[in-house]
């Protein structure tokens, strides 16, 4: 058995005993938890999340059970009755600390487990990659990892990382690069070098950098294999012509990286960028503060991105895209808003009310359950904090139903903007928002993580301590307002991955059923998966 077996195996009995002893003495415990404990903090001031109140509410119910020598069976499971959780977001001001050199630092103790998560966010994105350098970033991200450091040959960093069972990585989205970290906390000072090495000494090595240069360029090859995949490439393309939000990596842009332009971007994004981290996990606070100190000890001026202009600007109503496959995958999109936004919270609950509830939404409902015409259908009001978002909705049926299927979607847009929502489903979409809340805060890792992320986009600190109340104060008429300002027939696009052929004698006929007929739209345009690399 190797060490990293061991080291895994060790964890997960770990885990299985702190699971039987919390059950065992729930009862014992929860009589003695203060009430900081039930607000987020515990008696020793270490960050706690909604568990420990869970956990006093079931000792309450043994206790019942107990005076009673009985439990109480109900008909239906509509019917239980539940203690209230006097459960309050935690808040990230006691975990964070501007360390000497200007990044910001979320650091939460946790010794549940003998394990370590580190997490930063840094200002540099896909967004400000030269034309024709389209997966600069990417590469750079993944090599820094794979691609060794001054201290460490590539190979030696593999293998002591995989000894000690570690776990490094990097990865690029549109405005930022993600470094994650997990350890066993008694590695705690190897893995703090090598956090430095591979965020400040790469070195990127040449055989490396091809390796990953053969990997990149084969999966842009299978990239359109499926149509799922295919659909949101075509929709960005769609959405976002001609602009930053639209392009892609290539075959030829990948090849045409020098290890030189990584170098380069390197020595931007980690030297003249702002970092936010987060740090949990079993430590001292004052240790790993200067840990981190050590870390990034060398000055980081905060310098914005400078983002192209990008807006929600297609050119045409319908971007049909050829797979010979025997269903259309649809998107439907309207342009929506750059976060933050006083619409947002409204657009939340309305995207919520329309098809994000899943099955029981106005679309899920209609679309799936009564017409049978889909397995999967639902919206989504995106959140973007760097341009404009849209709002789309998306499903995939059989190319012969694909207009009455976009029929009957037409016809629930049309219903709620012409008659608004029901004060049910409203006060039920505000529950669901609310209840979900706890998610971001099951654990110190989950707090101080969610923070790093709430500040790395410009939130406001109390940001999740209001969203409870600014939820509820919204009224229908708030909610009526929001779909006749954003759902426009008129400016629906729709983009479509499916046999052309197909969809063409569907649409004809469509016609004489009196359903949507894409033959109906000013401008579309037919391509095939490929062209979508050229397609502006």
């Amino acid at each position: 058995m190797t060490i990293k077996t061991t080291k895994i195996l060790f964890v997960i009995c770990l885990s299985f005993a702190a699971m039987v002893t919390s059950v065992a003495s729930c009862a014992n415990t929860a009589g003695k938890r203060s009430t900081a404990a039930v607000s987020g903090v515990d008696s020793a001031g270490a960050t706690v999340g909604v568990i420990d109140t869970a956990t006093a509410a079931t000792a309450k119910a043994a206790a019942r059970v107990r005076a009673t020598g009985k439990r109480q069976i109900v008909s239906h499971p509509s019917e239980l009755k539940f203690d209230s959780l006097d459960w309050k977001v935690p808040l990230g001001d006691r975990h964070r600390v501007e360390l000497v050199a200007g990044p910001i630092a979320y650091v939460a103790v946790d010794s549940t487990l003998p394990l370590v998560s580190i997490v930063a966010y840094i200002r540099s994105g896909s967004l400000t990659e030269p034309a024709g350098k389209e997966g600069l970033g990417s590469l750079m991200a993944r090599l820094m990892r794979t691609g060794g450091t001054e201290r460490y040959n590539a190979d030696t960093l593999d293998a002591l990382i995989d000894q000690l069972a570690m776990s490094f990585s990097f990865a690029q989205t549109e405005s930022s690069i993600a470094f994650k970290a997990s350890f066993l906390s008694e590695y705690l000072d190897t893995a703090m070098v090598i956090m430095k090495e591979m965020f400040f000494h790469p070195v990127f090595d040449p055989k490396k950098l091809e390796r990953e240069r053969k990997i990149t360029i084969e999966n842009i090859g299978n990239r359109f294999a499926n149509p799922g995949p295919t659909l949101s490439v075509a929709y960005r393309k769609h959405a976002y012509q001609k602009s930053a939000a639209a392009r892609i990596s290539t075959a030829a842009s990948v090849k045409s990286i020098k290890r030189g332009d990584i170098v380069a971007l390197h020595k931007a994004a980690f030297s003249a960028s702002d970092i936010i981290l987060a740090a949990s996990g079993k430590f001292d606070e004052k240790d790993m503060i200067n840990r981190l100190n050590a870390v990034f000890a060398a000055p980081i001026k905060p310098q914005p991105q400078v983002i192209p202009e990008i807006a929600v600007a297609p050119r045409l109503r319908a971007l049909v895209v050829h797979k010979g496959i025997s269903q259309a995958y649809v998107r439907m999109g309207l342009p929506l808003f750059k976060s933050p936004h006083p619409d947002y919270y409204a657009v939340s609950l309305l995207d919520y009310i329309l098809g994000g509830a899943g099955f029981t939404s106005r679309l899920g409902s209609r679309v799936r359950s009564d017409e049978g015409l889909t397995y999967s259908i639902h919206s989504n009001a995106e959140t973007n904090y760097t341009y404009p978002a849209t709002m789309h909705i998306t499903f995939y049926t059989k190319t012969a139903s694909f207009p009455k299927a976009v029929t009957l979607v037409l016809e629930e847009l049309d219903k709620i903007v012409k008659d608004g929502v029901t004060e049910e489903e409203l006060e039920n979409a505000k529950a669901a928002l609310i209840t979900e809340l706890p998610s971001f805060f099951r654990s110190p890792e989950d707090i101080v993580s969610t923070y790093a992320w709430n500040e790395f986009y410009g939130r406001a600190p109390d940001h999740y301590a209001k969203y409870p109340d600014e939820i509820r104060k919204l009224t229908k008429a708030d909610i009526d307002n929001a779909a006749k300002k954003y759902i426009t027939v008129d400016k629906i696009t729709y983009t479509i991955v499916g046999d052309t052929t197909a969809i063409s004698a569907a649409t004809t006929a469509a016609v004489k059923d009196g359903f949507f007929s894409i033959n109906s739209l000013k401008s579309k345009k037919v391509m095939i998966a490929d062209s979508l690399e050229r397609f502006e």
